[in-house]
Order: structure tokens, then sequence, then C-alpha cells
């Protein structure tokens, strides 16, 4: 890291001394101005983003921005037409997308190692402070558990679904106006269902499982940032037989329910039993605080000459902000930027 800048000299100051950064700057124009800056990293609330990132492509410079790339589809428009426009690369800062294990995943699905995909489920949720003046649960600030939260388990159903076909939502309105907790269902053209769940109030899981035809994967908690998951081979053959069984005497009929009914209970704890015994858990230790994977592959795509990752391209940032902006207007949920 060459330099940092901030909206005061003095925690610019602060910042580069912790991490010995050599440059520090007191406004976010000044470091735009440094000519020797080649990408800038934007960690700045969501509500500067738009004009951080536009601020960075018209000083020239590559731009990582955190997620949401933008607060709504309109401003994430705006950057990305400016980026195409001057060719400067532009990515949404999804460090978990980058992460070696969520690599590991999208690598074993796209081989067909659990099948074709037919249910994600992921949770994402940590109790937070209540303060209605901080960025979490202020609407002025962009607040609330979907963008903060939800933009997690969303961003991954994209990464190993897709674009979906549907979506519906639910969310519960806190006293500031914006989502505390919610909960939403996509569905895919092929039959594929994502199950999410993003809370600022509950600890969750923090778990996503990915289930196919043959086999299912479990990223363990937090899901974002795993430093294990286990792939589980799946039979493909049907465990509940709906064939009609011959007839019987009112008695015998009975009899035989009773005894098919204790006969498959047993055989479904053994299903179980042989299902876990063959999960194989991988597991990878995370290098550096996490986002460095996300930075590495910002230099090679620069070295590379390309304007876009393809792990996170612009394209899905865009339908993503485009998705959230109408799950909160059905909800009631507006920011003052909207």
């Amino acid at each position: 890291m060459l330099a940092v800048g901030s909206r005061t000299l003095a925690a610019a100051q602060d910042f580069a001394q912790a991490y010995r950064v050599p440059r520090a700057y007191g406004s976010y124009q000044a470091l735009v101005e440094d000519g020797e800056v080649d990408v800038v990293y934007i960690a700045t609330p969501h509500i500067r983003h738009r004009d951080d990132c536009l601020l960075c492509l018209q000083a020239g410079k590559a731009v990582l921005c955190e997620k949401p790339l933008a607060l709504n589809a309109r401003q994430a428009e705006e950057i990305i037409t400016l980026a195409r426009e001057r060719q400067l690369f532009c990515m949404e800062a999804m460090w978990m997308r980058f992460m070696p294990l969520i690599q590991r995943v999208k690598q074993l699905i796209d081989q067909g190692a659990i099948g074709e995909v037919l249910c994600l489920t992921a949770e994402f949720g940590y109790p937070t402070e209540f303060d209605p003046e901080n960025r979490f649960f202020n609407p002025q600030l962009g607040g609330g558990a979907l963008l903060d939260r939800g933009s997690y388990p969303l961003s991954l159903a994209f990464y190993l679904l897709g674009c979906p076909e549907t979506v519906t939502g639910q969310a519960h309105l806190g006293s500031t106006g914006v989502d505390e907790q919610c909960g939403l269902v996509l569905s895919y053209r092929n039959g594929a269902i994502a199950q999410l769940f993003a809370s600022l109030r509950a600890y969750t899981s923090n778990t996503a499982t990915i289930t196919g035809t043959t086999g299912k994967i479990v990223i363990h908690p937090p899901f974002c940032r795993p430093d294990q998951i286990t792939l589980t081979p799946l039979s493909s053959d049907p465990v509940v037989v709906t064939s009609q069984a011959q007839p019987h005497s009112p008695s015998s009929g009975l009899k035989h329910q009773l005894s098919n009914w204790v006969r498959q209970n047993r055989l479904t704890q053994q299903l179980v039993k042989k299902l876990r015994d063959k999960g194989q858990v991988q597991w990878q230790p995370i290098g550096g605080n996490g986002l460095n994977y996300e930075a590495a592959e910002v230099m090679t795509c620069l070295r590379q000459g390309k304007s876009e990752s393809p792990i996170m391209p612009l394209q899905e940032s865009l339908q993503l902000v485009q998705l959230m902006d109408e799950l909160r207007h059905r909800w009631g949920l507006y920011y003052p930027q909207d």
C-alpha cells in the first residue's frame, strides 16, 4: 500500500502509522491526485460509494469498491458507464467470492460433483447493538440487513446459480424504517430454489448448504470467509417409494403398514449414518485477513489488461443492486438517494 486518504489528515496519519503506509492525505481528492497511485480501494460507507468511485475513475484510477457497489441501481449504472467509457478496471469488493474454498465450491459444482443443483440455503446474521444514528440502522446512511448482510447470501446464490427468474421476500422494518431482518426466496428456470436470510438482530447459523441430485456441499461458518467445507455424495435413487403394494386383508394390511414403518425408519437412520460417514471434509486456512485474495484478483486482471473481473463482473454487480432495489421498494424501504 502506497497511500491512504481520509476526510481528515489526522485520521489518515493515524491509519498510515498503524499500518506503515508511506503517504497520508487529508482528503480523497488529494489521494487521487497522487500520480503514483494506480488502484484505489474504496472502503467508505454505502452512501459514498457512487461519489468516491466517480472521483477515482475521473482521475484515471482503477477501482476496487466495497459491497454493495452502490446504494441503488441508478448509482451503479453511473459507475459502470464511466468505468467502461474510460476503459478503467472496476470491481465490487465482494471478498467472499475470492476465498479459496468458495472457489473450490464453484469448481466442484461446475465439475458435476453434486449433480444438478436444486437447492441453496444460506443465513448470515449477527446481533448488532441498536443505535439509530449508526450506519446499520440509519436510512440516511443506507442502513438495513439486506445491503449489509443480505448481499453475501445473494451474491453466493448469483455466483453458484446465476441470476434468478423470480424473487420474493419478507422483511421486518424496525423503528428507524430499515429492514432489521429479511428472508428471500429465489427461483430459477431449472426448478432450483435459493432460500436466504439476513439479520441485524439474530445470531444465525451463518452456514450455506448447496444440495444437488447426487450430493451436497456445506460451507461451514462463517460461509463468507470459510476455512472448511464438507462434500457429501448422495444416492440418486429415490428414498421414498410410491409404487402400490399388493392388496392385503384389513388386519394384515395394518400389520404390513406398521412393519413397513419400522423397517423404513431403521433404514432412514442407517442412511443418515452412512451419509455422515461419507462426508469429505476439506479444510484450508485463510491467508492474512482474507482481503488479500480480492486484491490479488485486481492485480491479476490489471496485468492481463482486463477492465473487469470474470469472477465478479460489473453486470452481475448491477443485477444484484437492481434486485435489492426491487425488494426494498416492495417493502416500502426507500433511501433519500433513491
